[in-house]
């Protein structure tokens, strides 16, 4: 969800303006940044303006209002625009909104809680105008509680949000009522205004993610589920989605009625090449302009000279663990939680399976990110004495006692070899044995989703860059997105009071201090933040990585991207 994470691909997918970090970090080994970043001039350049780069598979969906994964977000991404978006630098900036709101221009009243958005003169990619109430079609839209979206909660504080999405269970006149009553209305086609039930210091960063970018009710209402398919897929963003050949390929090309700043690129193709060494070949016969090679091969394209200058590598807002069901033994010991986390050497895995990319993670929240704490969880890094010791305390001396230890992982890409790292460094460490469950990855999807896993593996991706977007909806007591089933008082307590807090400094602290609460009740054993780490043709203009790409890196910012061969 951009973004849960997956352990086989990135998903998405912040408020910008606290302060976050530059998060790119070339290698010593690869070109510099920019190089890649050259101003290409004004206007289109000469020659043939095609981008190819590989999406990784199918996506699930391309609705804005009801897709959650990265995969679905790099398309997305192409063909809309919301009121807001972010920076490369993670700032917000304007979209279809003119200006951001504030206080002192009155986008933002006193109490905080009425938000007005003035719109620009943007048009759809078939020329009509865009206008307030596509806004407030989309965010119902979005809300409803037949669509079931994954991302509605996280819009609770709009007024009749949490209502109106929990009526699934009520009359239709019922429905409509409380619909109606939600607090998202157009003043007239250029004015939004959206009234919340508490201040909310990072709404402005919701209102940039693709949930509540505008979609078209006559578009929707006449094509139902379809209206996603090329012909009738209308957005208002750089490019227009002109073919989608399912399983293969999807093509986009420059939308004539687009009226931010035009692409400097004609045409992007995003090829579903599922293999990895199927994608790296074709990056090395020319049919791809980006690629990553197979994970562990990493050392050994930086060792090729005619391969090395074309690397870019940097690290994203994203974090990798283990989780575990709490509420099902053994499992539900913390004391075995915090053992076992003892006796993995992160830094083993990521050299042995990763290839030496990525960092070691003790706490959640990621560097890069306001609410990173470089100290936090250093009481659990890798100490094989201290696992014995605490696996003695969880009351199995030397695993005596211990039931059956089973960790269940989708069996694709890195997976199984972390399964099988996992599996000997207990036996190595601690002299217990772990049973290995590989799954399809529809299959361990549902398990999760469905709390069914005792110990898996997953990941999340920054959708903005504050700890709300970390913690919450992750490890509230039953939050959407809590497969730990975690469950604390008291973090409940302090999540719902840091969410409101308007002193940025209170606020920051309130999260450090709920995130290490989780960290010492360990219903996840962190891993790594992942390093991105990917080649580009050295033709390749303009690619600007970000620390919240999706599925693919630098499709934050495809339209700076063009071709000079």
């Amino acid at each position: 969800m951009s973004k849960k994470q997956n352990s086989n691909v990135s998903r998405r997918d912040f408020l910008k303006g606290a302060g976050a970090l530059g998060l790119l970090a070339a290698a010593g080994s690869s070109i510099p940044l920019s190089i890649f970043s050259t101003s290409c001039g004004s206007g289109v350049p000469a020659g043939t303006q095609v981008f190819t780069v590989n999406l990784g598979g199918e996506p699930e969906s391309i609705d804005p209002n009801l897709s959650s994964w990265a995969v679905s977000r790099s398309v997305i991404l192409r063909c809309f625009d919301g009121l807001l978006g972010f920076n490369k630098d993670l700032s917000l900036k304007t979209m279809v909104a003119k200006e951001i709101p504030t206080t002192a221009n009155g986008g933002i009243s006193a109490d905080g809680l009425t938000y007005t958005f003035k719109l620009k003169g943007y048009k759809w990619s078939d020329g009509k105008s865009v206008v307030a109430g596509d806004f407030v079609y989309s965010i119902k839209r979005m809300l409803d509680p037949v669509n079931a979206a994954e991302y509605a909660s996280f819009y609770y504080d709009i007024v009749g949000a949490q209502a109106y999405n929990g009526a699934a269970d009520k009359d239709a006149a019922t429905q409509a009522s409380l619909k109606a009553a939600v607090g998202v209305k157009a003043i007239n086609d250029t004015t939004l205004e959206i009234k919340l039930a508490q201040p909310r210091p990072t709404f402005l960063s919701l209102m940039a993610l693709w949930p509540v970018y505008p979609v078209r009710e006559d578009i929707i209402t006449a094509n139902g589920d379809k209206w996603t398919e090329a012909a009738t897929f209308v957005g208002n963003g750089a490019f227009k989605l002109t073919e989608w050949v399912h399983q293969d390929h999807l093509t986009f090309e420059i939308n004539p009625n687009y009226s931010g700043t035009k692409a400097k690129l004609s045409k992007i193709t995003y090829k579903m090449i599922t293999d990895a060494n199927a994608s790296w070949a074709a990056y090395l016969n020319g049919e791809l302009d980006m690629s990553g090679p197979p994970s562990g091969t990493e050392k050994t394209v930086m060792a090729d000279a005619t391969l090395s200058p074309q690397i870019v590598r940097y690290n994203d807002l994203t974090t990798f663990a283990f989780q575990f069901n709490v509420h099902k033994a053994p499992f539900d010991n913390k004391k075995l939680r915090q053992a076992l986390s003892c006796a993995f050497d992160r830094q083993a895995y990521i050299d042995s399976v990763r290839g030496g990319v990525g960092k070691v993670a003790l706490s959640w929240i990621p560097p890069g990110m306001p609410g990173y704490n470089a100290t936090l969880g250093q009481d659990y890094a890798f100490n094989p004495t201290k696992a014995k010791q605490l696996l003695s305390d969880a009351g199995f001396p030397a695993g005596a006692g211990l039931p059956e230890l089973k960790f269940q992982y989708s069996k694709t890409g890195l997976n199984p070899p972390l399964a099988q790292l996992l599996q000997q460094q207990l036996k190595d460490n601690l002299g217990i044995k772990l049973t290995l469950e590989p799954m399809e990855s529809a299959a361990f999807s549902k398990l999760v989703n469905g709390n069914g896993e005792t110990w898996a593996f997953f990941g999340w991706g920054a959708d903005y860059p504050d700890p709300d977007n970390w913690l919450p909806e992750l490890f509230g007591t039953g939050a959407g997105n809590n497969h730990t089933t975690y469950s604390n008082p008291e973090f409940d307590t302090l999540a719902a009071a840091a969410k409101k807090e308007l002193d940025n400094t209170k606020r920051l602290k309130m999260w450090d201090d709920a995130q290490t609460m989780v960290m010492a009740d360990a219903p996840i054993v962190t891993v790594f933040y992942r390093e991105r780490f990917v080649l580009v043709k050295p033709y390749v203009k303009g690619f600007t990585p970000a620390g919240m790409d999706g599925q693919i890196a630098g499709d934050e910012f495809f339209e700076l991207v063009s071709i000079q061969k």
